[in-house]
This record gives structure tokens, sequence and C-alpha cells, in this order.
């Protein structure tokens, strides 16, 4: 089916016209432009989020989310809205409707989703930096596949407030930049910050390497040196296998696609029923299957979550790092066979279900490339450590 996501274009919304904003006149973003993920309310625009038959029955929005406006408010102009996969509902970046925004770090390669759009134009360099959302690796995977900084902050430290929620316990929203000065200033306007000293462990995550392909694999390992070389050796470990969950990682997946699928059909599943929009492949599908788990279901998951939840508090404290790959490979091609996809999907959730299950900071890294495009570097750190790891972006880049 995905031979039918065929046409690539640039990442802004091209169905919204001119959405620009300028920002006040002084701030410490002045003379900088960002552009927002099409989830993420701007005042007399519709927010459309990826579907032109919820963008033709909602009405604009009355007023900036307050990502938005603190942007504004600290001098950074808006200079558009960008594609989203479908109610922010994806990982590849394709668009059904309105196409697949170009990654040009990677020529015909997919730009990673569902804030394609986003990574696109910031990595086009169109923008300074843009705001995406991230659920289940919506800013971590795009990071990666395009080089960028990208960043999934704590669970609760971005406001959310006139964004779109898809799964609300797991939605945040972070941003990508180019350049990792620009990526840490941004942190200060969206969060309230409090210095934080530099992590004193660094530890690897040796089971979600084992899930990657072996020229990620290759390619990360100088990545890995780099923050060795100013924070520590750092010590394997294998959180499948320690956090009480028998089964591994599989069980992880699961208890992240019941909580977000549950909590997706709870957001949008009666809308969809109740108009029956034209969806792309596979979307309405994954809204239905959510509907389908009972309570049962939603029980053991947030059984799950809590005990991977009380494994990650424990193992990081508020000093120590883990390491991971930002995505499993790099970007796949477009209008790839569907199965590749899933293929991608699988080892991704596996183990990039860490940090939003256990509500903590992650940020990707873009330090290494390989023959078929960039790779990204993740790194977790504990719940509320966002500036110990957009400091570390800063010092490892150099």
């Amino acid at each position: 089916m995905s031979e039918l996501f065929g046409k690539f274009v640039s990442g802004f919304c091209s169905h919204l016209g001119d959405v620009s904003v300028s920002g006040a006149s002084d701030g410490p973003l002045k003379g900088l432009s960002f552009a927002v993920k099409d989830i993420i309310d701007v005042e007399g625009v519709v927010t459309g989020v990826g579907n032109p038959d919820w963008f033709a029955s909602h009405g604009p929005a009355p007023r900036h989310a307050t990502v938005v406006q603190q942007l504004l408010d600290a001098g950074a102009d808006l200079a558009g809205k960008t594609i989203t996969e479908e109610f922010a509902y994806g990982l590849i970046g394709e668009n059904y409707h309105y196409g697949t925004p170009v990654n040009p770090r990677a020529e015909g390669r997919i730009p990673g989703g569902s804030s394609s759009g986003s990574a696109s134009v910031v990595a086009c360099e169109q923008v300074d930096f843009a705001l995406g959302t991230d659920t289940g690796g919506s800013v971590r995977v795009p990071a990666a596949f395009c080089g960028l900084f990208g960043i999934r902050p704590s669970h609760g430290r971005v406001s959310l407030r006139g964004i779109m929620p898809l799964a609300p316990s797991l939605d945040t929203c972070g941003w990508f930049a180019r350049e990792a000065a620009l990526f840490r200033w941004i942190a200060p306007v969206l969060m309230d910050w409090s210095d934080k000293p530099a992590p004193t462990r660094v530890l690897i995550a040796e089971d979600a390497f084992d899930l990657v392909d072996d020229d990620v694999r290759d390619a990360l390992g100088p990545a890995i040196a780099r923050v060795e070389a100013l924070f520590g050796a750092a010590k394997p470990i294998r959180p499948s296998e320690r956090a009480g969950l028998a089964g591994g990682f599989p069980q992880w997946q699961q208890a992240m696609q019941v909580t977000r699928g549950s909590e997706a059909a709870a957001s949008h599943l009666a809308w969809i029923r109740a108009t029956n929009p034209e969806m792309g492949p596979h979307f309405r599908e994954r809204f239905e299957a959510g509907g389908d788990y009972g309570p049962t279901d939603i029980a053991d998951a947030m059984s799950k979550r809590a005990m991977i939840d009380g494994y990650m508090a424990g193992t990081l404290g508020d000093d120590a790092i883990l390491l991971v790959p930002a995505a499993p490979a790099a970007a796949p091609p477009a209008r790839a066979e569907e199965a590749l996809y899933d293929q991608l999907r699988t080892r991704n959730e596996l183990y990039n279900c860490t940090a939003p299950l256990a509500r903590l900071p992650q940020v990707s890294l873009p330090l290494a490339e390989t023959a078929d495009g960039p790779v990204g570097l993740g790194v977790i750190a504990g719940h509320g450590n966002d500036e110990m790891l957009l400091d570390l972006a800063v010092a490892v880049a150099g």
C-alpha cells in the first residue's frame, strides 16, 4: 500500500496557505524562525492534524498553543505549519493526502514521522528550528533519519495546552534543531530551567543495541566513545531482563501498544466513527484496534508500566544517562513495502518505548552516518533531568 504515498513535497502545509506570525520586538530568540507541526494550534488557523476531513469540519484555533505563544514572546518568528502523519499516529512520515516531506540528508528515503514536516523544514534549512510531538518516537526517529538534534522532554515539562492529544499519558512536545547551541537555547523558553550537574554514570542498553542493524551499531561506536571520553566508561546493562517482566522487551512493547492504542481510541475513535473520514491505509485500523482493548488489558498494561517506571527511576536516579540507538536503522526507502515499515515500527517500539512508558527525557544526537544516511545516538536521563541532556548535547557536539 505504501506506493500510494508517492508524492515528495515541502514539509510545510501548502493547503493552509501563508501562516506566519512575527515574534516580539526583543527576546532571546529574536531573529530566529520556527515552524510547528499541524497538531499545534496557531490562532486564526485551522489545526488540520494531517486529515482533510478534520480540517474541513473544524474552525480556526481561538488562540495560540502555549508553546507557540512562549516562542513568539521570546522574539522568534513563526514561519508556517508542517505536515504530520494523520492524527500524529505514525512513524514513517508519509501522508496519504498531502505527500511525503523531503529528507535532504537521505535522498529518496523517508523523513520519519509523525513529525515529518517539522524535521524536513529544519533539515532543509527553511527554518532555524521546529516543534514536533513525540508519543512513541515521533521526534526521536525523524531527528535520527534527518541528521538533527531532537528531544522528547520529560512528560509534563513542556506545556501541551493547545496541542491535539493522541495518547495523553505518553504525549510530549519537543523540538528539532541543526546546531547544539540553539537546541539547548530553546529549552529555557519552553520549560522552567534549573541547572543540573553533568552525569556521573554512563549506562548502555546492550539489549537495545542487539535489535539494530549492524551498520547502525558500527556507526554509533565513535559517538559512544565521545560520550565516554567526557563522562566516563559506559557500563553495559540489559533493562529488558531486569525490570521484573518475564518475556523482556515484547512485554514492554505490549504495555506501550495497549496504553497508546486505548488512549488514542478514547481521544478520536468516536469522531472517526461518527464522521467516517477518508483516511490513509491502516490509520483507521489503528484506532479501531485501540478501541478493542478492555479494562483487563488496560489494567495489565498499567501494572507493567509501573514496573518499568520503577526500574528506570531506580536505575538512572539523578546522576546517570542511558545510551540507546535513537532509531533501529537508517531511513528506509520511500514507497517501500509495508512489511519493511512494519519491521521498523516493531524494532523501534521494542526499546524506544522506554522513555514514554517511564515519562523520561530522551535526546537524539546526530553523531553518525551510514551508507544509507544519518543515524542518531539516543540518550535517556531520569525524569526532570532534561537540562542534563541538553547540556550534554552541547558538550558532545564540541
